[in-house]
């Protein structure tokens, strides 16, 4: 059992995890195409704009203007920075930095990109409300020699310190429209690197509508894959289920059927034993017990009959009155079991003819299997079963059926009620496992309710709430 049980949780486990990693396979598809979308995306509206920025500051860095003003800051300390580079360097990494924020200030204090843009984009015959940009300083460095450089000011695209003018949004890889370094090698002079940026309003919305039919396939296989998946998981149970309640089911009959078989053919040997020995006595004794076992089986096989008869689609609702029948069920089991055990029908007052709509012999099926269960599955010594009738609600009663049994024991409670399934303390006893079964059934077939309440050692109500109609 041990084995069979590792067997289905390594196939599970197998399951699940090609599950998971075709779902992940999927999901990395769909991120690969939507990086590529992004790079391809405005492609060719890109290399247009790009080649019109840069034949616009062909003379110029950052915008029309931008070399004049770094030039009119840098120039003029270039004699003061190298004497500070030979004589105090610590003073000179400070004095580079408070330039390169200076000259950043006054870059974008005057940075005027948004008419150059505008004019680009109508140039190039675009919608101008369409489009946003951001022009980005990524570097800024001197040389005294036009070979080694030092850094006045540096940041990364994350850095929201870079952004000269535009919108900081903008600035993204995927966006990059022009990405450019000057640098000039000869002394005193300055090295400068700087990006443009340009993106289209809704960019997110266009790619993902651009690959809309890839996700919709990829979401419709892997809705495809999970309702498989369910659905296999699901009638695999079942069948495992229905394996071992039939191999459950076989044994049971062959067990129930053995029984008074095996009684049978030693009677029958008897019997003829006493028949030619002319014992008439034993031969009468041989012959009731064959009756009773022959009476078993029959039971037993009607039992088994039943199963494939019991048709919920079958019932007769008609208009009965219940405590009438009710007292008349009662009254068979108070006959049956008059010499074992006691069997008591209590009706509060005003519960007298009462009509309700029900099929009479389901309810008697009803009945009797948890009457017959309370007593014939007791080991008190003084077996009792009681049903109380009692009003719940002006529309409603309530049929409550006790034992003073051992009651279910917890781990039987969810499957009591499954076809030829019996609890773990009565397996010794005789019986297919079909009489809660059928109770469960009628119970449902009538759109009853059917309520269980379980004492260990102490028994077990079973409350059925059925509506009613005066």
């Amino acid at each position: 059992m041990n084995k069979k049980m590792s067997k289905i949780k390594i196939i599970q486990a197998v399951a699940i995890t090609s599950f998971v990693v075709l779902i992940l396979l999927q999901l990395r598809l769909i991120s690969s195409v939507y990086k590529i979308e992004q790079l391809e995306f405005l492609k060719n509206e890109k290399a247009e704009i790009k080649l019109a920025y840069e034949e616009s500051i062909i003379n110029d860095k950052l915008y029309p203007g931008g070399q004049a003003i770094i030039d009119s800051i840098l120039v003029p300390q270039y004699e003061t920075l190298l004497k500070l580079y030979h004589e105090d360097p610590k003073l000179f990494r400070r004095k580079l930095k408070d330039l390169g924020n200076e000259i950043l200030v006054e870059l974008k204090k005057k940075a005027d990109f948004e008419i150059q843009f505008h004019n680009i984009i109508r140039n190039l015959k675009l919608d101008l409300t369409e489009y946003d940009y951001a022009l980005y300083l990524d570097k800024l460095a001197l040389t005294f020699d036009g070979k080694i450089y030092y850094s006045l000011f540096e940041v990364n695209s994350t850095d929201q310190d870079g952004l000269i003018d535009g919108k900081f949004e903008v600035v993204r890889p995927q966006n990059i429209v022009s990405a450019i370094t000057v640098t000039v090698p000869s002394n005193n002079s300055s090295l400068i690197a700087f990006k443009l940026y340009a993106s289209k309003h809704n960019q997110v919305k266009n790619i993902v509508m651009a690959i809309a039919p890839l996700l919709l396939l990829s979401s419709s296989s892997i809705v495809v894959i999970v309702f498989l998946f369910f659905i296999t998981m699901r009638n695999w149970v079942r069948q495992k289920k229905l394996n071992e309640i039939s191999a459950d089911f076989f044994n049971h009959v062959t067990h129930e059927f053995k029984t008074p078989l095996t009684t049978i053919q030693v009677s029958v040997k008897n019997l003829k034993a006493d028949l030619e020995d002319k014992k008439w006595e034993g031969g009468y004794r041989s012959v009731d017990v064959i009756t009773r076992q022959t009476q078993r089986l029959d039971k037993l096989i009607n039992q088994a009959l039943e199963v494939s008869a019991f048709d919920p689609q079958a019932a007769q609702f008609q208009k009965h009155l219940l405590v009438k029948d009710l007292n008349d069920i009662i009254l068979d089991s108070q006959i049956k079991w008059k010499k074992e055990a006691t069997v008591v029908l209590n009706f509060e007052p005003h519960t007298v003819d009462l009509y309700v709509y029900y099929d009479h012999f389901m309810l008697t099926t009803l009945i009797t299997n948890l009457v017959e269960n309370g007593l014939k599955y007791n080991v008190s010594e003084h077996k009792r079963v009681q049903v109380n009738v009692l009003y719940i609600s002006p529309k409603s009663l309530m049929i409550e059926i006790g034992d003073n049994g051992f009651g279910i024991d917890k781990q039987d409670r969810s499957r009591i009620f499954n076809k030829f399934q019996r609890g773990r303390q009565i397996r010794s006893s005789t019986g297919l496992g079909l009489g809660l079964y059928f109770v469960y059934n009628i119970v449902a077939v009538h759109k009853w309710k059917l309520d269980l309440e379980t004492f260990q050692d102490q028994g077990t109500i079973f409350r059925i709430i059925i509506p009613i109609s005066k």
